[in-house]
């Protein structure tokens, strides 16, 4: 199956430069914290560093983790959804599911492996680039080099092309479980969701409770930002596991409008709402990481006394949300694209039985206006209620945590990309359908 998977890889060319671009970016991010920290280890840093050189790589490398094995899956899944007939054709020849899962975590493996060199040299550039600001600020002594070392740094790629793999793993389970003689174009067949519910639930109180606990704490703590900061991310990582749920509310809101689009796009997200999940997934994700920490970061700057920490908070802050809203962005282009290329024949056959151009490329802005509303909702709601608790003990009200400048800042960056995707992707799907 090893061999068999590399000599694939010419054939969905697609999919390996999509999950490579992944794997790329999560392991330069990933390296940049690693190098972070081993500068933070290094025998040259100023005692006074330490505490942040340490920390912050460790707390922001575990989260970066946990996103590349999220997009990871879901580009797997995307992908494999538009090799259904070569998996059957395998399946038919008497290959068990587990040697499919094999050979789809070698073919990632394979594409993770060319993306980690590039990858590690540009997380040493990130990580000199970061020190660099930060150092400019005045939060680091001078006397704290760059000393990144090099075992730190590989072990981030290797952990980064580990997790690509378990990511294959899992994500590959459906698809390879499939029957040899079941090759629908589109299945409806629903496995118990009980245990990402669980996982769901989980991650969703831990967040909360994490906002919650900061009820507790003092103003002036600084543990109050370290706790509200995380709670955002857990949040919205719980909400994003529950992109089928969300999907079913973008159906409800799709049939609202009338017309053929409106009906088509209703259809669609009835049928096969798997080809949606990917983008919820991320458009949640980045909404709601994004407005909750921009959201408590804004309290932040206007109630706290200004200095040495509170500049620090806002600089890891506001790294963070650059950082992962640069990889959603990424994740979710390719997804969207790859989820798009895979609709061709759908394109054609609709374009064969009188669909226009037009109508076609409605009903594709018409489920992703859907799947952006429900997760955008789901989104800020999470982010409001991560911020409220942290609002009060600020400012003593929660009034600061609906101040509208965040939020509006992080649904247009959301909106934006995820039209703007769509309408380009799906014009040259839709264009090349149509002409063959």
């Amino acid at each position: 199956m090893l061999k068999l998977a590399l000599r694939l890889l010419r054939y969905h060319r697609g999919g390996a430069v999509a999950t490579g671009l992944i794997a790329l970016v999560g392991t330069a991010l990933v390296t940049a914290m690693a190098a972070l920290l081993g500068t933070g280890l290094a025998d040259g840093t100023a005692a006074a560093d330490r505490p942040f050189l340490t920390q912050f790589p460790l707390i922001m490398g575990g989260w970066v983790v946990a996103i590349v094995v999220f997009a990871v899956v879901s580009t797997v899944t995307v992908t494999l959804g538009g090799r259904a007939g070569e998996i059957s054709g395998l399946r038919l020849l008497g290959a068990a599911p587990r040697q499919v899962r094999v050979m789809v975590s070698a073919e990632t493996f394979a594409v993770a492996a060319v993306a980690a060199p590039p990858g590690l040299g540009l997380g040493y550039l990130l990580g000199l680039l970061v020190l660099a600001g930060v150092r400019s600020s005045g939060l680091t002594d001078p006397v704290s080099g760059y000393a990144p070392g090099f075992l730190l740094p590989l072990a981030g790629a290797v952990v980064v092309l580990a997790a690509s793999v378990v990511a294959a793993w899992t994500g590959s389970r459906k698809a390879a479980e499939r029957g040899p003689v079941d090759v629908p174009v589109v299945t409806r067949v629903r496995r118990s969701g009980r245990p990402r519910r669980v996982a769901a639930v989980v991650l969703l109180v831990a967040g909360i409770g994490s906002a919650s606990a900061v009820l507790g704490l003092s103003a002036d703590d600084i543990a109050t930002t370290a706790m509200t900061g995380p709670a955002t991310v857990l949040t919205a990582i719980g909400l994003a596991i529950l992109a089928p749920e969300l999907v079913s509310l973008a159906n409800r809101l799709a049939r609202v409008p009338r017309g053929a689009s409106g009906h088509l796009a209703a259809v669609n997200l009835a049928v096969a709402p798997d080809r949606l999940r990917p983008a919820v997934t991320f458009l949640t994700l980045l909404v709601g990481v994004a407005a909750g920490t921009l959201s408590m970061q804004g309290i932040e700057n206007e109630h706290s006394a200004s200095g040495g920490t509170a500049r620090v908070l806002a600089s890891i802050n506001y790294l963070v949300v650059v950082l992962i809203a640069l990889f959603m962005a990424i994740a979710l282009t390719n997804n969207l694209v790859a989820a798009l290329g895979r609709r061709r024949e759908e394109f054609a056959a609709m374009s064969l039985i009188g669909a226009t151009a037009g109508q076609t490329r409605r009903m594709l802005l018409w489920e992703i206006a859907a799947a952006t509303v429900v997760s955008v909702l789901a989104a800020v709601v999470g982010a409001v209620v991560c911020v409220v608790p942290f609002s009060i003990v600020k400012t003593g009200g929660v009034a600061a945590a609906f101040a509208p400048g965040p939020y509006l800042l992080s649904i247009a960056l959301g909106v934006v990309l995820a039209l703007g995707v769509t309408t380009g992707a799906g014009n040259r799907a839709i264009g090349a359908a149509t002409a063959s």
